[in-house]
């Protein structure tokens, strides 16, 4: 519920921008308008831009609510617009959303033309050094997540435990994990989810774990042999079924730095290693994971790149039919700095991030993936899947701006409600909002609003404008922060959204916190304008 304050606002200070719009009903309010309402026909009644953004934007919001006036239940009840239901519904991140909430992609396509949202270390609860939990697994899974990964390894009872390969905190059983596995698999979508078995298991316990997972998912789990495929098949084919992917034997595309070139060689590196003939049986899904020079291509720690190499354009056309997975390289324990928008506009499938560390990077992630719905799977843009040995895509060749974002922010809320322990109950916030663009490297950018000192409601009405080369991959961040002189500012709420879903208009943006669960009540009241 939106929680606002009363203020006293400057006589001067009361256009009618709102009521032009919503009719007369709104007229006879007076002191009793919502204040959040008051402040916005303030702000749109201060602007004088050209384009008549402003204006343009209150006669959206008009038509928006005669067309969806029965899905507010107060609406019904009242069948005519009062100013309390205008209130209601421009500042609900429900009614007035960002972007939308329904699969629209095309999911016919083959399984390796989307992009799949993966998690990392999936049973993890804290960091390298915590405990392993069912738990994590479960809320990866109700969050949209379509693979995960566990780390087999046998407990020495003869049985088999969930623990990775460097840490003997106390385990978990691979029984509890399938369980907890089949019965969340789908409720946050239908389509298929992979499971990817990183295993230190002699035959005999893989024999063991293939009775496991048959017994568990039964004809759910989808049997095909993987190098006899042409095409994968699609999302919609696969729903409701569970893909088994295995690492050994890991099947890399590696780089030899000789002489300076760097490039996917022909062949693939295939380690041996004994596997019982019935557990390989189950893998029908086998993911390529980059090696040297081309995983710090992939993942952001290469030097500065002018022109692409004859191993970036191949790797581009390779993931047209196969599947690229990376990862942040670890050192000591300690995770390498990533980039997950840099192995994406490469066309790589499977971005692996942990969902307890890197909160950045995991943002990106989350803002990726509320693409299509939130269903995991997020087709990937034409110029990736075209692309071809004579005229490859590569994002840092020859760019040219063929969209421009306008972002206003007009105000915000719900700090008050969210954030009061963290802020503290004798002071009130100084907050700013920081804007930043992640994508090509030509599109990269941050801005930041000016701060409002002692605001739970801050008003800004400030504009940014983004140029953009590639919209179609790029995401935009709000990260709001309560500006401290002394210390480091407090985080206040941030959210990452895809640019390429974006709705016109005014929308009620909403705040998430640092683990990316949605604030109950706080938001960014923010206009987006294309040009």
């Amino acid at each position: 519920m939106l929680v606002t304050r009363r203020w006293e606002s400057h006589p001067a200070n009361s256009p009618d921008l709102i009521l032009q719009f919503f009719g007369n009903e709104f007229h006879g309010y007076g002191d009793d308008m919502p204040e959040t309402l008051r402040r916005l026909t303030e702000l749109l009644g201060y602007e004088k831009e050209e384009d008549g953004a402003g204006m343009n934007a209150a006669k959206k919001i008009a038509a928006e609510l005669n067309r969806r006036k029965d899905d507010i239940p107060a609406f019904r009840r009242l069948r005519c617009l009062k100013l309390d239901q205008l209130n209601e519904f421009l500042f609900s991140t429900k009614l007035n959303p960002p972007i939308g909430d329904q699969v629209h992609h095309d999911m016919h396509a083959p399984l390796s033309h989307y992009f799949i949202h993966t998690s990392l270390n999936s049973y993890f609860t804290g960091n390298v050094f915590g405990k392993y939990s069912i738990l994590p697994i479960i809320e990866a899974l109700e969050q949209g997540v379509r693979v995960v990964e566990l780390d087999l390894w046998p407990d020495g009872r003869g049985s088999i435990c969930v623990r990775p390969s460097w840490n003997f905190e106390k385990p978990l059983k691979l029984q509890e994990c399938l369980d907890s596995i089949k019965e969340h698999a789908f409720t946050k979508c239908t389509y298929p989810l992979i499971i990817t078995f990183k295993d230190g298991l002699k035959p005999e316990l893989q024999s063991k774990a293939t009775q496991m997972i048959q017994q568990t998912f039964n004809h759910m789990v989808y049997h095909h042999d993987p190098h006899s495929l042409e095409v994968f098949p699609s999302p919609q084919q696969l729903r409701n079924k569970i893909l088994i992917s295995r690492r050994p034997p890991k099947e890399l595309l590696y780089a030899n730095d000789d002489d300076g070139k760097v490039g996917v060689r022909n062949g693939v590196e295939i380690r041996q290693h004994p596997a019982d003939p019935n557990y390989q049986s189950l893998v029908s899904f086998h993911v390529v994971e980059p090696r040297g020079m081309l995983q710090n291509v992939l993942t952001g720690k290469a030097n500065k790149i002018q022109r692409p190499g004859w191993y970036e354009t191949d790797i581009i056309s390779f993931t047209q039919k196969r599947f690229l997975r990376t990862r942040p390289q670890r050192k000591l324990l300690i995770y390498a700095p990533y980039k997950p928008q840099r192995a994406w506009m490469h066309g790589a499938q499977l971005i692996a991030l942990s969902r307890k560390e890197e909160k950045e990077k995991l943002w990106l992630m989350q803002g990726m993936f509320r693409a299509n719905g939130g269903c995991g799977y997020v087709k990937k843009p034409d110029f990736l899947l075209n692309a071809g040995p004579s005229g490859v895509f590569y994002p840092t060749v020859n760019p040219v701006v063929v969209k421009i974002l306008k972002v206003k922010i007009y105000m915000g809320d719900g700090w008050i409600v969210d954030f009061k322990k963290r802020i503290g109950r004798l002071s009130k916030p100084d907050l700013y909002v920081r804007i930043s663009i992640a994508g090509v490297p030509h599109d990269e950018n941050i801005m930041k609003t000016t701060v409002k000192n002692n605001e739970w409601t801050p008003t800004w009405g400030e504009e940014f404008t983004f140029p953009l080369t590639y919209p179609d991959l790029a995401l935009i961040s709000f990260e709001v922060y309560d500006y401290e002189v002394s210390t480091a500012d407090a985080f206040c709420g941030q959210t990452c959204l895809p640019v390429s879903e974006l709705i016109e208009g005014i929308r009620a943006v909403p705040l998430y916190d640092e683990r990316g669960k949605a604030c109950s009540s706080t938001m960014l009241l923010t206009r987006f304008k294309w040009s």
